[in-house]
């Protein structure tokens, strides 16, 4: 589900170049990273606990690094 939700807002919000993802399934760990590089996407891990949070970003200029 969380591959879905990130998924839309990419495409709902075209105009916005970084997202932060919060989780609390562990399985989006590798769900995630592997969606963000088929869509040539730039992620970072910023917390495993006690949320998942990811930094997905569109550009690599934009807010990551």
């Amino acid at each position: 589900m969380p591959v879905i939700k990130l998924k839309q807002a990419l495409h709902h919000q075209q105009d916005e170049n970084a997202f932060i993802v919060l989780l609390k399934d562990k399985g989006g760990l590798r769900d995630i990273p592997a969606f963000c590089q088929q869509q040539k996407l730039h992620c970072e891990l910023l917390a495993q606990a006690p949320v998942i949070e990811f930094l997905v970003c569109r550009k690599k200029e934009s807010l990551c690094r």
